[in-house]
């Protein structure tokens, strides 16, 4: 973890510290997880598949709705 200076307005950091103890946090955890949101976090392998395999299909069919042979897809 590495840590960060961050200045904002006086009465944004008096809001932030009551919503903070609102939820049971630090103010430090509670920015990092509104930055988290903002911004997103990395995707595992799993959730980067399952996104690439949810997406559009590829159409490989001609005008007569023939599927090419092996051979035309590798020319």
């Amino acid at each position: 973890m590495k840590n960060v200076t961050v200045t904002m307005d006086e009465s944004l950091l008096q809001r932030a510290r009551v919503a903070a103890a609102r939820d049971g946090k630090s103010l430090s955890r509670f920015v990092a997880e509104a930055v988290e949101q903002r911004v997103g976090r990395p995707l595992t392998q799993r959730e980067a598949l399952d996104r690439f395999l949810a997406g559009p299909l590829m159409n490989l069919t001609d005008e007569s709705g023939k599927a090419p042979s092996r051979d035309e897809l590798y020319e």
